[in-house]
């Protein structure tokens, strides 16, 4: 069966290995990138400084009164005497002195340029500008964006390119067990009434009882992969049931089982408790449960199967005198078995888990190795 969720993480790898490849020539752009704007700004503040020099210098040979000092909206400048004291200053109040030809300070980067004798008797040329490298980082993301697009798209066609066969494979063999537990699920009927009605016949025959304990085996073992198989499908239809009444005949038709093995079932059913749930969900619950029970208990043994009320919690609990279990904590996952002789494909608690956490059911699990297990099952009145 092809499980969606798989395909999710898949493209979730894909796509984080996707922007970690990505981020590799991007790492060098913009290395590159900086060093490039780092001289062009450079480049930049050098012009405009020869521009500011060659305006002291037409002053002084134009020989006027008022010397109209160059200003800019991207450049702020500064004329210093031999001193290092401002003749003039378009920095504003920042106060900024070095002795390198280019220096960053805070968000700006300078220039420095040391001046041959002039009219206004300057010594050096602080030319400055901010430091701009939004266009850049627009650069980046759009390079980023580009090249995350074409690794994707490609890498996401070398993947389905690779997995198709075993999609394939994954398909036919869904369509096999489907085609193959339809064709099951009538011989199953169809020996289970005829096993019935030789029971009439022949009452009190064990080898009847085998059979019929095997083929209810089997009808549980049916059921869990037919739900299994089909889980995604099933309407998620609730009605209001007599929990009570439910699990008596649940109960009843486990009894065949029980004998097979000389085990008593013992029923502590309060009566009238309603519930409003999804019928087959409910089978599995109950069904799995009461099967388990049986198969892991010892012969000539009891079991204990309760429903009662408790404050604001209905409380359904199978408990019995079998092996035990010695880590609970791997009991739910889907495969696993505690048993492996006793058969089984290992599915049923799984699906028992899912039910109950899709329908905010509590589970306990008691357990002692060859004492026995009881499950426990705390169902929220308010929400039933």
């Amino acid at each position: 069966m092809i499980n969606n969720q798989y395909e999710i993480k898949y493209i979730i790898i894909q796509v984080l290995l996707t922007f970690l490849i990505a981020l590799i020539p991007i790492y060098f752009y913009l290395d590159a990138s900086f060093e490039n704007q780092s001289i062009k700004d450079k480049m930049d503040l050098k012009n405009y400084a020869n521009l500011v020099v060659s305006k002291i210098q037409d002053f002084e040979k134009e020989n006027t009164q008022v010397f109209h000092y160059p200003r800019s909206n991207i450049f702020t400048s500064a004329i210093l005497d031999k001193n290092n004291k401002e003749l003039f200053s378009l920095l504003g109040n920042e106060n900024i002195f070095f002795y390198e030809e280019f220096k960053k300070v805070n968000t700006k980067i300078c220039y420095k340029e040391y001046l041959f004798e002039n009219i206004l008797d300057a010594k050096s040329l602080i030319v400055c500008k901010d430091i701009d490298n939004s266009q850049v980082i627009y650069n980046a993301i759009i390079l980023l964006l580009s090249v995350s697009f074409f690794i994707f798209l490609s890498s996401f066609f070398i993947i389905k390119q690779s997995i198709e066969p075993y999609r394939k494979l994954n398909k036919y063999l869904d369509e096999f067990l489907k085609d193959a537990m339809h064709e099951l699920k009538t011989p199953i009927g169809v020996a289970r009434i005829n096993v019935d009605m030789l029971q009439l016949r022949l009452k009190n025959d064990k080898n009847i009882l085998r059979i019929k304990s095997a083929l209810k085996n089997m009808t549980v073992i049916y059921e869990d992969l037919e739900y299994y198989m089909q889980q995604n499908a099933v309407k998620d239809e609730k009605r209001d049931i007599d929990f009570s009444l439910f699990l008596v005949k649940r109960v009843e038709f486990f009894n065949d089982l029980a004998i097979s093995k000389n085990i008593i079932l013992n029923k502590n059913i309060e009566e009238n408790i309603m519930i409003n749930f999804n019928e087959i969900e409910l089978y599995r619950i109950i069904d799995n449960n009461i099967s388990n029970a049986i198969k892991y208990s010892k012969d000539s043994s009891c079991i204990e199967i309760s429903l009662q009320k408790e404050e604001q919690k209905i409380k359904f609990s199978v408990k019995d005198e079998g092996i035990g279990i010695k880590d609970t904590s791997k009991i739910f996952e889907r495969y696993y078995r505690g048993d492996k002789i006793t058969g089984g494909f290992g599915i049923g608690l799984s699906i028992v888990k899912n039910i109950c956490l899709k329908n905010k059911i509590e589970i306990k699990v008691e357990s002692q190795v060859n004492k026995g297990t009881t499950f426990i099952y705390l169902l929220d009145q308010k929400i039933l």
